[in-house]
């Protein structure tokens, strides 16, 4: 249980002046009831749920040739399906912290050697809590926890590490793992080392630990419960009888034995380490068996929702924080890219009563669902600092979109450096900015080596525009500039609010190469 974060954010303050929070939610906004009344229950409770590294094109329901999805395929017959959103980020903490926010990586100021959610920007879940909302957290990502104040505004916010849950989630990762020798992960937890981030694949407890908390929760006001599953996150641990639904038994065997430890994965985007043409399919279908996995703990979730009669006047959103690459451009992982393996995201929304169900082909972000929840909750934030998110509930035509990778991720290169003293790091060091509009796709690169990209007639970004068509680069590059000269100055950096990371969590991240030493975050920052 986490405690609640003083009142204190400039937009929070402003909303309150305003009348604009603990309202009840009236067709266009907000009356004059107060968070305890009687109507407070006509708000919709709102169920957000996060497919962790979830590519949109590896799921049926977009298309992909392998049936990976197949209860979303029939569900989303009653929901608005979104067949063009992007990631503002290709990592869990940017992407998440965008989500939480509605801001831009540049505008919140949480990425890599800085990935403290600061207190100075607005959570939907502080924005939804102030306004009489109960809030519930379950994230299977660490990163999305107090460690790195992703907590703030949620009431109770769980994990599977905690201690009433952890030797049974373990006891679930380990039973994915009695085959595998994929990964340094079965060793790991072999040798007792197991931490936060080895329990990654638990996530039928996130069904467990929101139906107990919706048995304890106030039936008189409405929730929000926010929900992270790590399923489909590296290093692919699903069950066997899902992977049999992708591929041959000989494959299955294979895809237990196939290398994914961190080091060789690496020095393969480095370019320093090759994986067979066959390597490279049964990763692809061991990951599509993650996605079947999601598939199969979602629908047991709302099979679950429906029996207790959770449903009525609740909405639903699924979406993922990144993609991952599986191959493309020599590339495995979520980093050093902003190609639309990595930011390409499915976005779903079941609201009966405010969104119609059907497929939608306006571009969208996930950052939108920030100012979406917050519609859909009655509270108008329009009297506070304004970003470039959009509702759902009526997102523009043609809009321009943005995506960043704000800081170099350089834990890699001292690992893969050991192993392969001729790693050049240099064309990895670089910050991208990957511009959307106008049927292209403009990569801006702090290196200069920026690409350009047809949407819709090259899907795969195989061929680089920027040399070629000289005046369309310009003529991009204009609009992006512009557009980067309307983005919000980040927050403020407060030490003294800080809770800081114990020494033994730190070392969990830097072991696992999701934290940099203090001297690469300062050149971050430079």
């Amino acid at each position: 249980m986490t405690t609640p974060t003083p009142f204190r954010s400039p937009l929070r303050r402003r909303l309150l002046a305003a009348g604009l929070l603990g309202c009840t939610l009236l067709p266009l906004g907000c009356g004059s009831g107060t968070e305890g009344d009687s109507n407070s229950a006509k708000r919709p409770n709102i169920i957000w749920i996060v497919w962790d590294t979830t590519r949109a094109d590896r799921m049926s329901l977009y298309g992909h040739h392998r049936e990976t999805t197949p209860f979303l395929d029939e569900w989303t017959k009653g929901a608005r399906v979104f067949e063009n959103c992007s990631s503002t980020g290709c990592s869990t903490v940017p992407s998440h912290a965008g989500m939480f926010t509605g801001k831009l990586p540049s505008e919140h100021d949480t990425r890599f050697g800085h990935q403290w959610l600061e207190d100075g920007n607005d959570t939907a879940a502080e924005l939804l809590r102030d306004s009489g909302y109960q809030t519930y957290l379950w994230a299977a990502n660490p990163h999305i926890s107090k460690a790195e104040n992703f907590d703030q505004g949620f009431d109770t916010a769980e994990h599977p590490w905690d201690e009433e849950t952890r030797e049974e989630a373990l006891q679930m990762v380990w039973r994915k793992l009695r085959r595998d020798k994929s990964s340094e992960l079965k060793g790991k937890i072999e040798a007792g080392q197991a931490n936060e981030w080895m329990i990654k694949a638990a996530g039928k407890l996130a069904e467990v630990g929101l139906l107990k908390w919706l048995d304890k929760r106030d039936k008189d006001k409405p929730y929000m419960a926010f929900l992270n599953y790590m399923e489909a996150h590296r290093p692919f641990i699903p069950p066997a009888r899902y992977r049999r639904r992708m591929m041959s038994e000989e494959d299955v065997d294979r895809s237990f034995e196939v290398d994914r430890s961190w080091i060789p994965m690496w020095a393969y985007t480095f370019g320093l380490h090759e994986y067979t043409e066959k390597e490279l399919e049964i990763m692809a279908a061991t990951y599509d068996a993650c996605i079947a996995e999601l598939d199969d703990l979602f629908k047991s979730l709302i099979q679950s929702l429906e029996a207790k009669g959770e449903l009525d006047n609740t909405v639903i959103i699924l979406t993922a924080d990144h993609g991952e690459h599986l191959g493309e451009h020599h590339m495995l992982d979520h980093q050093y890219s902003l190609y639309d393996a990595l930011i390409h995201v499915p976005l779903i929304v079941h609201a009966p009563g405010y969104l119609p169900p059907g497929r939608d082909e306006r571009h969208v972000a996930n950052y939108d669902i920030f100012p979406t929840v917050l519609e859909l909750a009655g509270i108008d934030p329009s009297k506070g600092p304004q970003s470039t998110a959009q509702s759902l509930l009526n997102p523009g035509e043609d809009r321009p979109l943005l995506a960043e990778l704000p800081a170099t991720f350089t834990e890699p290169f001292v690992a893969v450096g050991k192993a392969f003293p001729n790693l050049d790091v240099e064309p990895w060091t670089r910050k991208l900015k990957a511009f959307r509009y106008k049927g292209h796709k403009l990569v801006w690169s702090s290196r200069g080596d920026h690409e350009l990209y047809h949407t819709k007639s090259d899907p795969g970004e195989q061929t680089n525009l920027f040399e070629s068509k000289p005046e369309l680069a310009k003529e991009l590059m204009a609009e992006f500039e512009a557009f980067m000269g309307t983005l919000l100055e980040p927050p403020p950096r407060d030490g003294t609010q800080r809770r800081v990371p114990s020494a033994e969590y730190l070392q969990q991240l830097k072991d696992l190469g999701y934290v940099a030493d203090e001297d690469e975050s300062a050149k971050d920052d430079e």
